[in-house]
Protein backbone atom coordinates (compact mmCIF):
# COMPACT_ATOMS: atom_id res chain seq x y z
CA UNK A 1 0.00 0.00 0.00
CA UNK A 2 1.57 3.66 -0.90
CA UNK A 3 1.64 6.67 1.01
CA UNK A 4 -1.69 7.79 -0.86
CA UNK A 5 -3.23 4.57 -0.61
CA UNK A 6 -2.62 4.81 3.15
CA UNK A 7 -4.11 8.29 3.62
CA UNK A 8 -7.47 7.37 1.61
CA UNK A 9 -7.75 4.41 4.14
CA UNK A 10 -6.85 6.20 7.09
CA UNK A 11 -9.20 8.97 6.23
CA UNK A 12 -12.03 7.80 4.80
CA UNK A 13 -12.02 5.06 7.42
CA UNK A 14 -12.66 7.84 10.46
CA UNK A 15 -15.59 9.24 8.63
CA UNK A 16 -17.02 5.76 7.92
CA UNK A 17 -16.55 4.37 11.74
CA UNK A 18 -17.90 7.57 12.88
CA UNK A 19 -21.55 6.48 10.60
CA UNK A 20 -21.99 3.57 13.12
CA UNK A 21 -22.75 5.32 15.63
CA UNK A 22 -25.52 7.18 13.93
CA UNK A 23 -28.67 5.76 12.94
CA UNK A 24 -28.14 5.87 9.27
CA UNK A 25 -29.29 2.63 8.43
CA UNK A 26 -32.91 3.23 10.00
CA UNK A 27 -33.05 6.36 8.48
CA UNK A 28 -32.07 4.48 5.06
CA UNK A 29 -34.28 1.91 5.52
CA UNK A 30 -37.61 3.98 6.00
CA UNK A 31 -36.90 5.88 2.85
CA UNK A 32 -35.00 8.97 3.82
CA UNK A 33 -31.74 10.15 2.76
CA UNK A 34 -29.24 10.08 6.23
CA UNK A 35 -29.05 14.05 5.68
CA UNK A 36 -26.12 14.12 8.61
CA UNK A 37 -23.75 11.48 6.81
CA UNK A 38 -24.06 13.24 3.75
CA UNK A 39 -23.39 16.42 4.76
CA UNK A 40 -20.12 14.73 6.28
CA UNK A 41 -19.43 12.81 2.64
CA UNK A 42 -19.18 15.92 0.80
CA UNK A 43 -17.36 18.29 3.75
CA UNK A 44 -14.36 15.43 3.34
CA UNK A 45 -14.19 16.46 -0.38
CA UNK A 46 -15.23 12.75 -1.51
CA UNK A 47 -17.48 13.47 -3.78
CA UNK A 48 -14.74 14.25 -6.65
CA UNK A 49 -12.47 11.28 -5.52
CA UNK A 50 -12.74 10.48 -9.15
CA UNK A 51 -11.70 13.69 -10.72
CA UNK A 52 -8.35 14.91 -12.41
CA UNK A 53 -7.24 17.74 -10.23
CA UNK A 54 -7.51 19.88 -13.63
CA UNK A 55 -11.03 19.38 -13.11
CA UNK A 56 -11.61 20.32 -9.31
CA UNK A 57 -10.96 16.91 -7.98
CA UNK A 58 -8.49 14.83 -5.86
CA UNK A 59 -6.65 13.18 -8.88
CA UNK A 60 -7.15 9.55 -7.34
CA UNK A 61 -9.15 7.88 -10.78
CA UNK A 62 -11.05 5.00 -10.76
CA UNK A 63 -8.74 3.09 -8.68
CA UNK A 64 -8.88 5.74 -5.51
CA UNK A 65 -12.09 5.22 -6.08
CA UNK A 66 -12.69 1.65 -5.99
CA UNK A 67 -10.41 1.50 -2.93
CA UNK A 68 -12.76 4.06 -1.32
CA UNK A 69 -16.16 2.20 -2.10
CA UNK A 70 -14.35 -1.05 -0.70
CA UNK A 71 -14.43 0.96 2.73
CA UNK A 72 -17.60 1.85 2.32
CA UNK A 73 -18.98 -1.98 1.33
CA UNK A 74 -17.03 -3.12 4.63
CA UNK A 75 -18.41 -0.28 6.73
CA UNK A 76 -21.68 -0.85 5.18
CA UNK A 77 -21.98 3.19 4.37
CA UNK A 78 -25.91 4.04 3.80
CA UNK A 79 -25.21 6.32 1.47
CA UNK A 80 -24.97 6.15 -2.65
CA UNK A 81 -21.37 5.82 -2.88
CA UNK A 82 -20.75 4.62 -6.14
CA UNK A 83 -23.33 6.13 -7.81
CA UNK A 84 -22.28 9.70 -6.70
CA UNK A 85 -18.97 9.20 -7.59
CA UNK A 86 -19.79 7.77 -11.10
CA UNK A 87 -22.11 10.28 -11.47
CA UNK A 88 -19.73 13.57 -11.05
CA UNK A 89 -17.36 11.64 -13.00
CA UNK A 90 -19.28 11.34 -16.20
CA UNK A 91 -20.54 14.38 -15.90
CA UNK A 92 -17.51 16.06 -16.07
CA UNK A 93 -15.91 14.49 -19.02
CA UNK A 94 -19.11 15.83 -20.90
CA UNK A 95 -18.39 19.31 -19.80
CA UNK A 96 -21.18 19.24 -17.43
CA UNK A 97 -21.10 21.33 -14.17
CA UNK A 98 -21.82 19.53 -11.24
CA UNK A 99 -22.55 20.53 -7.72
CA UNK A 100 -23.12 18.97 -4.39
CA UNK A 101 -26.32 17.57 -4.76
CA UNK A 102 -26.95 13.98 -5.69
CA UNK A 103 -26.91 12.90 -9.07
CA UNK A 104 -27.14 9.35 -10.55
CA UNK A 105 -25.49 7.52 -13.64
CA UNK A 106 -28.55 5.24 -15.74
CA UNK A 107 -27.76 3.31 -18.75
CA UNK A 108 -30.06 2.63 -21.59
CA UNK A 109 -28.81 -0.32 -23.73
CA UNK A 110 -31.74 -0.18 -26.52
CA UNK A 111 -33.32 3.44 -27.24
CA UNK A 112 -36.23 2.59 -29.82
CA UNK A 113 -36.68 6.31 -31.37
CA UNK A 114 -40.38 5.70 -31.73
CA UNK A 115 -41.31 5.33 -28.21
CA UNK A 116 -42.60 8.40 -26.36
CA UNK A 117 -42.25 7.55 -22.77
CA UNK A 118 -38.55 5.95 -20.99
CA UNK A 119 -39.19 3.72 -18.26
CA UNK A 120 -36.22 2.87 -15.95
CA UNK A 121 -36.83 -0.44 -13.42
CA UNK A 122 -34.53 -0.46 -10.19
CA UNK A 123 -32.70 2.81 -10.31
CA UNK A 124 -30.33 3.28 -7.49
CA UNK A 125 -31.35 6.10 -4.97
CA UNK A 126 -33.57 7.92 -7.49
CA UNK A 127 -35.81 9.40 -4.77
CA UNK A 128 -33.24 11.10 -3.92
CA UNK A 129 -31.33 12.31 -6.65
CA UNK A 130 -32.18 15.76 -8.07
CA UNK A 131 -30.90 14.75 -11.37
CA UNK A 132 -30.56 11.35 -13.89
CA UNK A 133 -27.96 11.28 -15.78
CA UNK A 134 -28.81 8.71 -18.52
CA UNK A 135 -26.29 7.30 -20.88
CA UNK A 136 -26.85 5.62 -24.34
CA UNK A 137 -26.25 5.70 -27.62
CA UNK A 138 -27.18 7.10 -31.11
CA UNK A 139 -25.51 7.63 -33.94
CA UNK A 140 -23.08 5.37 -33.12
CA UNK A 141 -21.75 8.05 -30.48
CA UNK A 142 -22.63 7.48 -26.71
CA UNK A 143 -24.61 10.59 -26.00
CA UNK A 144 -25.78 12.15 -21.52
CA UNK A 145 -28.63 13.57 -20.85
CA UNK A 146 -29.56 14.91 -17.45
CA UNK A 147 -33.28 14.31 -16.31
CA UNK A 148 -34.21 16.47 -13.59
CA UNK A 149 -36.38 15.25 -10.60
CA UNK A 150 -39.48 17.54 -11.28
CA UNK A 151 -39.54 15.95 -14.80
CA UNK A 152 -39.52 12.19 -14.15
CA UNK A 153 -41.97 10.04 -11.88
CA UNK A 154 -40.59 7.78 -9.34
CA UNK A 155 -42.04 5.23 -8.13
CA UNK A 156 -40.49 4.00 -4.66
CA UNK A 157 -38.70 0.67 -4.00
CA UNK A 158 -35.74 -1.03 -2.29
CA UNK A 159 -33.50 -3.92 -2.80
CA UNK A 160 -32.98 -6.87 0.31
CA UNK A 161 -30.54 -4.76 2.10
CA UNK A 162 -33.13 -1.67 2.00
CA UNK A 163 -31.14 0.83 -0.58
CA UNK A 164 -33.54 2.68 -2.63
CA UNK A 165 -34.17 1.03 -5.97
CA UNK A 166 -36.77 3.22 -7.42
CA UNK A 167 -38.70 2.76 -10.89
CA UNK A 168 -38.17 5.82 -12.85
CA UNK A 169 -40.36 7.06 -16.66
CA UNK A 170 -40.09 10.41 -18.11
CA UNK A 171 -40.85 11.39 -21.94
CA UNK A 172 -38.45 10.38 -24.17
CA UNK A 173 -38.48 13.81 -26.38
CA UNK A 174 -36.35 14.66 -22.60
CA UNK A 175 -33.41 13.10 -24.45
CA UNK A 176 -32.98 15.60 -27.27
CA UNK A 177 -30.88 17.87 -25.43
CA UNK A 178 -27.69 15.61 -24.90
CA UNK A 179 -24.41 16.09 -25.11
CA UNK A 180 -21.69 13.52 -26.68
CA UNK A 181 -19.65 11.64 -23.99
CA UNK A 182 -16.23 11.70 -26.05
CA UNK A 183 -13.77 8.42 -26.05
CA UNK A 184 -16.11 6.31 -23.58
CA UNK A 185 -18.26 3.63 -24.53
CA UNK A 186 -21.61 2.15 -23.06
CA UNK A 187 -19.65 -1.30 -22.37
CA UNK A 188 -16.87 0.78 -20.37
CA UNK A 189 -19.02 2.32 -18.79
CA UNK A 190 -21.07 -0.82 -17.33
CA UNK A 191 -18.08 -2.38 -16.60
CA UNK A 192 -16.69 0.63 -14.44
CA UNK A 193 -20.12 0.42 -12.28
CA UNK A 194 -19.93 -3.41 -12.15
CA UNK A 195 -16.32 -3.32 -10.81
CA UNK A 196 -17.58 -0.64 -8.34
CA UNK A 197 -19.86 -2.51 -7.21
CA UNK A 198 -17.60 -5.76 -6.71
CA UNK A 199 -15.34 -3.63 -4.79
CA UNK A 200 -18.06 -2.92 -2.26
CA UNK A 201 -18.66 -6.70 -2.04
CA UNK A 202 -15.04 -6.96 -1.10
CA UNK A 203 -15.11 -4.67 1.21
CA UNK A 204 -18.35 -6.70 2.71
CA UNK A 205 -16.70 -9.97 2.04
CA UNK A 206 -14.03 -8.81 4.25
CA UNK A 207 -16.58 -7.64 7.52
CA UNK A 208 -18.66 -10.92 7.17
CA UNK A 209 -15.63 -12.97 7.39
CA UNK A 210 -14.06 -10.86 10.16
CA UNK A 211 -17.69 -11.15 12.28
CA UNK A 212 -17.74 -14.66 11.54
CA UNK A 213 -14.19 -15.74 12.87
CA UNK A 214 -14.74 -13.63 16.11
CA UNK A 215 -18.32 -15.37 16.45
CA UNK A 216 -16.64 -18.67 15.94
CA UNK A 217 -13.93 -18.18 18.61
CA UNK A 218 -15.96 -16.27 21.83
CA UNK A 219 -18.76 -18.95 20.92
CA UNK A 220 -18.51 -22.10 23.47
CA UNK A 221 -21.18 -25.37 22.58
CA UNK A 222 -20.56 -28.80 23.93
CA UNK A 223 -17.93 -27.37 26.00
CA UNK A 224 -15.51 -25.50 23.25
CA UNK A 225 -15.51 -22.79 20.90
CA UNK A 226 -17.42 -23.36 17.90
CA UNK A 227 -14.42 -22.41 15.77
CA UNK A 228 -12.75 -25.94 17.49
CA UNK A 229 -15.27 -28.29 15.51
CA UNK A 230 -13.32 -29.40 12.38
CA UNK A 231 -16.56 -28.75 10.19
CA UNK A 232 -16.70 -25.07 11.43
CA UNK A 233 -13.23 -24.66 10.33
CA UNK A 234 -13.23 -26.47 6.94
CA UNK A 235 -16.54 -24.29 6.04
CA UNK A 236 -14.84 -20.63 7.52
CA UNK A 237 -11.37 -21.90 5.50
CA UNK A 238 -13.52 -22.09 2.40
CA UNK A 239 -15.07 -18.60 2.96
CA UNK A 240 -11.43 -16.87 3.92
CA UNK A 241 -10.19 -18.41 0.25
CA UNK A 242 -13.44 -17.01 -1.46
CA UNK A 243 -12.89 -13.52 0.28
CA UNK A 244 -9.16 -13.75 -0.40
CA UNK A 245 -10.15 -14.14 -4.03
CA UNK A 246 -12.33 -11.81 -4.81
CA UNK A 247 -9.85 -8.95 -2.99
CA UNK A 248 -7.37 -10.39 -5.57
CA UNK A 249 -9.53 -10.47 -8.53
CA UNK A 250 -10.75 -6.56 -8.01
CA UNK A 251 -7.21 -5.71 -6.83
CA UNK A 252 -6.15 -7.51 -10.31
CA UNK A 253 -9.39 -5.70 -12.66
CA UNK A 254 -8.04 -2.17 -10.89
CA UNK A 255 -3.87 -2.74 -12.02
CA UNK A 256 -5.36 -3.42 -15.51
CA UNK A 257 -7.37 -0.12 -15.90
CA UNK A 258 -7.08 1.47 -19.30
CA UNK A 259 -5.51 -1.56 -20.47
CA UNK A 260 -6.63 -4.28 -23.36
CA UNK A 261 -7.68 -6.72 -20.59
CA UNK A 262 -9.31 -4.20 -18.34
CA UNK A 263 -13.24 -5.51 -19.34
CA UNK A 264 -12.30 -9.55 -19.03
CA UNK A 265 -10.29 -8.24 -15.50
CA UNK A 266 -13.88 -6.62 -14.70
CA UNK A 267 -15.78 -9.68 -15.27
CA UNK A 268 -13.27 -11.68 -13.82
CA UNK A 269 -13.62 -9.45 -10.35
CA UNK A 270 -17.44 -9.38 -10.67
CA UNK A 271 -18.21 -12.71 -11.27
CA UNK A 272 -15.57 -13.93 -8.56
CA UNK A 273 -17.59 -11.12 -5.68
CA UNK A 274 -21.06 -12.88 -6.88
CA UNK A 275 -20.11 -16.35 -6.42
CA UNK A 276 -18.12 -15.48 -3.03
CA UNK A 277 -21.41 -13.55 -1.72
CA UNK A 278 -23.79 -16.64 -1.68
CA UNK A 279 -21.41 -18.92 0.22
CA UNK A 280 -20.00 -16.22 2.38
CA UNK A 281 -23.68 -15.17 3.86
CA UNK A 282 -24.67 -18.86 4.23
CA UNK A 283 -22.11 -19.84 5.45
CA UNK A 284 -22.22 -16.97 7.84
CA UNK A 285 -25.47 -17.38 8.65
CA UNK A 286 -24.69 -20.59 9.58
CA UNK A 287 -22.11 -20.44 12.37
CA UNK A 288 -24.21 -17.56 13.88
CA UNK A 289 -27.22 -19.26 13.88
CA UNK A 290 -30.48 -17.72 14.54
CA UNK A 291 -28.43 -14.49 16.13
CA UNK A 292 -27.42 -13.19 12.91
CA UNK A 293 -30.93 -12.98 11.52
CA UNK A 294 -31.48 -10.69 13.80
CA UNK A 295 -32.57 -7.08 13.49
CA UNK A 296 -30.20 -5.60 16.51
CA UNK A 297 -27.35 -8.02 15.22
CA UNK A 298 -24.90 -6.25 12.05
CA UNK A 299 -24.34 -9.11 10.32
CA UNK A 300 -27.50 -8.87 8.48
CA UNK A 301 -26.55 -5.53 7.06
CA UNK A 302 -23.90 -6.92 5.15
CA UNK A 303 -24.86 -9.93 4.22
CA UNK A 304 -28.03 -8.25 2.70
CA UNK A 305 -26.28 -6.38 1.31
CA UNK A 306 -24.33 -9.21 -0.62
CA UNK A 307 -27.16 -10.77 -1.30
CA UNK A 308 -28.51 -7.56 -3.36
CA UNK A 309 -25.18 -6.52 -4.63
CA UNK A 310 -24.08 -9.53 -6.93
CA UNK A 311 -27.49 -9.36 -9.12
CA UNK A 312 -26.62 -5.42 -9.74
CA UNK A 313 -24.58 -4.01 -12.78
CA UNK A 314 -24.66 -7.50 -13.97
CA UNK A 315 -24.50 -10.97 -11.77
CA UNK A 316 -22.17 -13.51 -12.16
CA UNK A 317 -24.39 -15.54 -14.82
CA UNK A 318 -24.44 -12.99 -16.92
CA UNK A 319 -21.18 -11.91 -16.74
CA UNK A 320 -19.85 -15.36 -17.19
CA UNK A 321 -21.57 -15.40 -20.52
CA UNK A 322 -20.51 -12.49 -21.78
CA UNK A 323 -17.10 -13.66 -20.76
CA UNK A 324 -17.27 -17.20 -22.25
CA UNK A 325 -18.64 -15.65 -25.47
CA UNK A 326 -15.67 -13.46 -25.79
CA UNK A 327 -14.05 -17.03 -25.53
CA UNK A 328 -15.32 -18.48 -27.89
CA UNK A 329 -15.02 -15.29 -30.48
CA UNK A 330 -11.37 -15.37 -30.27
CA UNK A 331 -9.12 -17.70 -32.99
CA UNK A 332 -7.92 -21.09 -31.61
CA UNK A 333 -4.43 -20.26 -31.58
CA UNK A 334 -5.04 -16.80 -29.19
CA UNK A 335 -6.80 -19.07 -26.56
CA UNK A 336 -3.55 -19.88 -24.93
CA UNK A 337 -1.98 -16.33 -25.02
CA UNK A 338 -4.97 -14.98 -23.83
CA UNK A 339 -5.62 -16.97 -20.70
CA UNK A 340 -1.35 -16.90 -19.82
CA UNK A 341 -1.96 -12.55 -20.17
CA UNK A 342 -4.80 -12.76 -17.80
CA UNK A 343 -2.72 -14.40 -15.32
CA UNK A 344 0.41 -13.16 -15.87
Amino acid sequence: MNEVQQLIEESATRLFEDFSATNGHELMESGQLPAEQWADFLADGWLTTLLSEEEGGSGLGLAGGCMLMRLAGYHKVPLPVVESLMAVYLAAKSGIEYTDELIVPMIINELDNNQLDIKLYGVPWARHASSLLVVFSRDDKTQLSIIKSQDMTIKPGQNMAGEPRDDVMFEAAQLNNSRDLPDISIQQIESWLALSRAAQMAGALQRVLEMTVEFANERSQFGRPVGKFQAVQQQMAVLAEMTSASICAVDAAIDHLATEQEWELIAGAKITAGESAGYAAKTAHAVHAAIGFTQEYPLQLSTRRLWSWRDEYGNEAQWSAKLGQHCFDLKTDDLWSWLTTQTG
